[in-house]
């Protein structure tokens, strides 16, 4: 009995002390920040692969020559024999959970299925499905040459950039990789990915702003930036903003409101074979600059919140209008219908494009002024 128990010990013993089976050296590994994937002239995927550069303790002077990331470029017929290509130039295998941002070019995005794309990203158990997605207005691996404002690579200043053009002025989206597998997989299938460019002032800087809008995966048509606050407010998307409002007879002059908060509800109703949708819109705002207004009772206050409110709902109108002259459902009404009744959308989901091109749409915006910052509700000058 003794002997058994011991034999037992022993076994567990060796179990205990095995060691990690999946263990690797950081000096045999290559952390990627960033992809760029482009189309070669010879119909081949390009492939843009920024890598972080590890820095050993130097003096402060010698470090800040070297930059902290290296491109690798590769070429082939599928983005995995483009991967397995890294280790012939690096000298280390590509690692993969550290990746922050892949950006495909425009021409690539108009010629194939994203999805399909970016099987492999998805699939594997390294890259994470929260990483970061963009569509690049020409050439995606050009942008990777930048070099960062404020970041370590450029990799993290696309990441930052985007984040904070959705968070703070509603000109992009915020959205990942699994974000796009999901829309892909919604009843309509349309889907919406952030947009970048080079700035047209100047060529050292990139612009995340504007969106891609994807039609069974493939990249159709551009939401111009000044569309996207609507299309936000649609999706309930929509985190803050500022709202213009013209001076009337005063050519240039511009009063301004944030938008502190928003609850946006947009639904579908059906009727028979009759279909409409309505979008309901709640929030609070702030001034931000008076020049023409002077909010000195509730009725003036009244006058200035109804200004804001039609300016709101023309963005949203705006981009309706936009959506529906280039059949793209991505505010979710198919995704609606579906929900409530599935039988009811598999009448509809054939002809589904050209029905919500011609869809009837209404909106209700009702809005509170919270404050109207340090000073009186009045212009300062």
């Amino acid at each position: 009995m003794k002997k058994g128990f011991f034999c037992l010990s022993l076994l567990l013993g060796l179990f205990i002390v095995s060691g990690c089976w999946s263990k690797f050296e950081l000096t045999e590994r290559g952390f990627v920040m960033g992809v760029a994937l482009d189309q070669g002239e010879d119909g081949k995927i390009e492939l843009l692969t920024q890598i972080y550069r590890p820095t050993s303790t130097q003096t402060v002077s010698s470090v800040s020559t070297i930059t902290s990331s290296i491109n690798i470029k590769t070429s082939d017929d599928s983005v995995m024999e483009a991967i397995r290509d890294i280790p012939i130039h690096l000298g280390r295998k590509a690692q993969w959970s550290h990746l922050r941002v892949i950006i495909v070019g425009e021409k690539l995005a108009r010629s194939n299925n994203l999805g399909h794309l970016l099987d492999l990203f998805y699939r594997d158990h390294e890259p994470r499905s929260s990483v970061s997605l963009m569509i690049s207005k020409g050439t995606a691996g050009k942008l990777f040459e930048k070099k960062p404002l404020i970041e370590q690579t450029t990799a993290q200043q696309f990441l930052r950039a985007k984040e904070s053009s959705h968070i703070t002025s509603a000109k992009t989206v915020d959205n990942n990789l699994l974000d796009l597998m999901l829309q892909l997989r919604s009843a309509s299938g349309d889907a919406i990915v952030s947009y970048v460019y080079e700035d047209k002032n100047s060529k050292d800087i990139f612009s995340a702003a504007g969106l891609a809008l994807l039609k069974k995966g493939k990249m159709k048509v551009v939401l111009p930036a000044s569309k996207v606050e609507g299309l936000l407010m649609l999706r309930n998307a929509y985190q803050s903003g500022v709202v213009e409002i013209k001076c009337p007879g005063k050519n240039g002059e511009h009063e301004t409101a944030e938008i502190l908060s928003l609850k946006v509800k947009t639904k579908p109703r059906i009727q028979g074979d009759e279909i409409s949708a309505s979008s309901t819109l709640v929030g609070d705002i702030a001034i931000g600059e008076l020049k023409c207004s002077d909010i000195n009772s509730a009725k003036a206050e009244m006058a200035f919140i109804k200004k804001v409110e039609e300016k709101l709902s023309k963005q949203i109108k705006n981009s309706f209008q936009f959506l529906q002259s280039n059949k793209m459902d991505v505010i979710g009404i198919a995704d609606a219908i579906y929900r409530s009744d599935p039988r009811k959308w598999e009448d509809l989901k054939r002809n589904w494009d050209t029905q919500f091109s011609e869809l009837p749409f209404t909106i209700k915006v009702r809005l509170k002024l919270i404050t109207s910052g340090t000073i009186s509700s009045k212009p300062a000058g």
